[in-house]
């Protein structure tokens, strides 16, 4: 496991691969295509979108990214209003990418972001997959990934212009090779992208990623739940979705029983089927009831309940970026990633309307997510979440639940 180190942010073309080990066996896997297609001189200017009408965009990873995508796919549509454009993420993210303005979602669950128990599919599924596209050929292909393996799907995709990243490798698979910016979110990076690809859209896109369904269920569900008379309402998702990413649900519990006990909230607990014992366990640590909704919504149907909250409590994870997409009031408990890379409600800086909290700690952030340092890989939390106090996640919270309902009596 790799020793603690801050993370040094990458502007350009660089290597973003931390392992040199790592480093060296993707340069060896990269040199035969290097070889065999030789260096390529790419493209500086954007297409004309006047030329450009069949559309393939990949991002397969998760639901988080996704929804950071989706500015730049509005982005995408207004510059290629007549454009089909075509979307294809993997299963786990499907249900998120009908927010998106695209023609088809297509469903490529890449065996490197997804396990096979979640319907990841093998490499040479995908292979064929891109191949078949050639039978209605592309005029533009974009990944949003920066991933070595979707670069090669865009060029097997036969794609006339394909856009991507090439910090992994394969800039000789790329018409339009992307240069990476670590130091702002990856929001901007992906309009960056399209940007470089058909030019800039006139103005930031305004969009409402939920349908008239999803605005249906969720009127629903607070009806028949009688949430409307329970206001203030504060979501409350306890789990990071990985250790290293996990704050202490006793803190949880401390900033939420002053949230019931001095402004009269009533909490919400979300996750999914297998964060149940979290819920619970936060649950009776309560000192008010709280209602567990975990394993009960699906994806469209938490991000309907979302919208109606007066405020959202989670560490770095996909509801995260469902609340900020919704503009739904949040606090956010940041670790070891980079909140100006990955945080999608703007700055975070306290007194906005979404924030994030976190320690200053010499090795934070250090974005070892899938692989922390063996000091912090253990069972609990790693430093730079254990220093994370409830105090700070309170305050944050209490202001913004002031703003939305205005001060409740103790």
């Amino acid at each position: 496991m790799p020793a603690r180190r801050r993370w040094t942010p990458i502007v350009g073309h660089g290597s973003r691969v931390y392992d040199a080990k790592e480093r060296v066996l993707l340069g060896l896997a990269d040199l035969p295509g290097r070889l065999l297609l030789g260096w390529r001189a790419h493209a500086k200017r954007p297409l004309d979108p006047e030329g450009v009408r069949e559309v393939l965009v990949l991002r397969l990873d998760r639901i988080g990214d996704v929804l950071m995508s989706l500015p730049a796919l509005h982005d995408l549509r207004a510059v290629l209003p007549h454009a089909r454009i075509r979307l294809a993420t993997g299963k786990w993210s499907a249900e998120i990418a009908r927010s998106a303005p695209v023609d088809e979602v297509l469903v490529w669950s890449a065996p490197w972001v997804g396990r096979p128990s979640e319907g990841a599919q093998a490499l040479g599924e995908l292979v064929s997959a891109a191949r078949a596209l050639r039978a209605t050929p592309l005029d533009l292909a974009i990944d949003l990934q920066g991933d070595v393996r979707a670069s090669l799907l865009l060029w097997l995709s036969g794609a006339r212009a394909r856009v991507g990243y090439a910090n992994t490798g394969g800039a000789y698979l790329l018409s339009h090779v992307v240069p990476l910016d670590e130091t702002v979110s990856w929001v901007e990076q992906n309009r960056r992208a399209v940007a470089l690809a058909v030019g800039s859209a006139k103005a930031p896109p305004r969009f409402d990623p939920l349908s008239a369904d999803d605005r249906s269920f969720a009127q629903h569900l607070y009806a028949n739940l009688h949430l409307e008379e329970k206001r203030p309402l504060v979501g409350l998702h306890p789990s990071g979705g990985r250790r290293v990413k996990q704050w202490p649900v006793e803190r949880w519990a401390e900033v939420a029983t002053r949230l019931q006990q001095e402004h009269g909230a009533t909490i919400l607990i979300t996750g999914s089927e297998g964060d149940r014992p979290l819920a619970a366990a936060l649950a009776k640590l309560l000192p008010r009831k709280a209602l567990d909704l975990s394993g009960r919504l699906g994806v469209r149907e938490m991000m309907a309940f979302l919208s109606g909250l007066d405020l959202f409590l989670s560490p770095d994870t996909g509801p995260m970026h469902m609340a900020c997409a919704l503009d739904t009031p949040s606090v956010s408990v940041f670790g070891p990633s980079d909140p100006m890379r990955y945080f999608s409600g703007g700055d975070g800086r306290s007194g906005s309307r979404h924030v994030v909290v976190r320690a200053d700690l010499w090795c934070s952030p250090c974005n070892l997510i899938r692989k922390p340092p063996a000091e912090c890989a253990g069972q609990e939390p790693p430093e730079c979440l254990r220093l994370v106090g409830a105090d700070a996640v309170y305050t944050e919270s209490a202001r913004l639940l002031q703003v939305a309902r205005g001060p409740v009596p103790r």
